[in-house]
């Protein structure tokens, strides 16, 4: 494959040339000089204007050649790294070059060095699904499955897990577009596991791709729920959660595409959990607790306080929805307990959007669930309410003014629609429970 020009070939092409010559069965390239010639062609490909010859298929085939055993491994690194960065600069050369039969069986379980650049490439070949026959699907799985348990087990420097953020990306793509006809890869949820247990307790790239291939697959009750220790993997999700909505991270752009995979794990495990310890571990973590009502709920600095801070910011559209849901669900699609768990300041935005109907009474005293000592709408106590003043401390004006006060809150509540319940002070009246006093 000669690289024809009339007045002068670009430095790509004869880099290639020499390529091609060496290829051909000349061996006239040294080692040295077999490394500074891909080298030089590697930084030529970085322009496809520069690079132009490199960017087809025969290229990428005589590459290639160069990138695989028995050449050395310097020399097969750098063949590699030319043919990802084409792929990547080329969408529609991925369609063209079929190298993901060779590329699955000559580097199963290889350098860490060869994982990252490896799997990179065939990440890029298979974002377009293409229709590959049983038994490379297969290689696919071992080649995943080898590099994931030796994560989990051992090196976990940058580079290592650079690695296996390439891996995990591949790992994905192959979940998403091949999952009906390949083998099934639930046996990579314990590595997975094992490995984000052993990373810091960040959202990172390492940890985001970890999670984005855990939502693919099942939560298996034995791998996520063990008998000895229950809450140790919702434990680390939770740990990553509470990590990223502190109040400092709140304003970091992005937060909220980053956070929401996580929220989405978190609400399939609650969904799949019926260990009952589980279950009562989840809602210590969503719901204020007993403590924090002594003043208006969503001010302490617990996780459960974030979170409700998270649900009233505006600029988290995705995560809002995903948090209403778990703490939905936690409160077992029972409007009182819900109310009661929050608040009803912050559980009417998800009320009103869907359309679910609050029984009559619900923010009355004599509902389950909802002691007369706590203000329904902010959550706290009422008797830590800094104008608090009990009914027995009242003067008989006070007590009027104060019905009056309740009266006209309560009509603009029904006349804005988010609530349809009767009026409590007017039901008062009405019943001769309650009477002017004389002028």
């Amino acid at each position: 494959m000669k690289n024809s020009g009339t007045a002068a070939k670009s430095k790509a092409a004869n880099l290639l040339d020499c390529l091609i010559s060496n290829d051909s069965g000349s061996q006239s390239l040294s080692h040295d000089e077999l490394i500074a010639t891909l080298v030089s062609l590697k930084l030529e490909g970085r322009d496809p204007k520069r690079g132009k010859v490199i960017f087809n298929k025969e290229s990428l085939e005589l590459l290639l050649g160069y990138g695989v055993p028995p050449n050395p491994l310097d020399i097969r690194l750098e063949a590699l790294r030319i043919i990802a960065n084409a792929l990547l600069l080329s969408p529609d050369l991925r369609k063209q070059f079929s190298a993901l039969q060779i590329l699955v069986r000559k580097y199963k379980g290889a350098s860490t060095d060869e994982e990252f650049v490896v799997s990179r490439i065939m990440f890029l070949l298979t974002i377009e699904p293409e229709i590959y026959k049983s038994d490379i699907l297969h290689e696919l799985h071992e080649y995943i499955f080898l590099y994931l348990v030796r994560r989990a087990e051992g090196d976990l420097s940058d580079y290592a897990l650079s690695a296996l953020t390439e891996t995990c990306k591949l790992l994905f793509n192959v979940l998403c577009k091949y999952s009906n006809v390949s083998p099934s890869y639930d046996d990579v949820i314990a590595p997975l596991l094992s490995t984000i247990n052993r990373l810091p307790r960040i959202i990172n790239s390492v940890s985001c791709s970890i999670i984005s291939c855990l939502l693919r697959l099942p939560c298996n009750a034995d791998i996520y729920f063990r008998d000895e220790a229950p809450i140790e993997i919702p434990e680390i999700f939770f740990e990553l959660l509470s990590k990223a909505v502190q109040p400092q991270e709140v304003d970091t752009p992005g937060l909220d595409d980053t956070i929401a995979p996580l929220l989405v794990l978190l609400s399939k495990i609650f969904t799949a959990a019926h260990h009952e310890e589980v279950r009562e571990y989840f809602k210590a973590k969503i719901f204020p607790s007993e403590d924090e009502r002594s003043r208006p709920l969503g001010q302490s600095s617990s996780l459960a306080s974030h979170l409700l801070q998270i649900v009233s910011n505006p600029t988290f559209m995705k995560s809002r929805e995903i948090i209403y849901q778990i703490m939905w669900d936690g409160s077992d699609h029972d409007v009182s307990k819900f109310i009661y768990h929050i608040g009803y300041g912050y559980a009417v935005g998800y009320i009103v959007s869907h359309d679910i109907p609050v029984p009559e009474g619900v923010l009355g005293k004599n509902v389950a669930n909802f002691p007369d000592k706590i203000n329904p709408v902010t959550g706290e106590l009422l008797e830590k309410e800094p104008n608090f003043q009990s009914l027995a401390d009242m003067s008989d004006e006070e007590k009027e003014r104060e019905a009056e006060r309740l009266f006209v809150l309560f009509e603009r509540v029904r006349e804005n629609g988010i609530i349809n319940v009767e009026n409590p002070v007017r039901t008062a009246v009405e019943s001769g429970r309650f009477q002017e006093l004389p002028d």
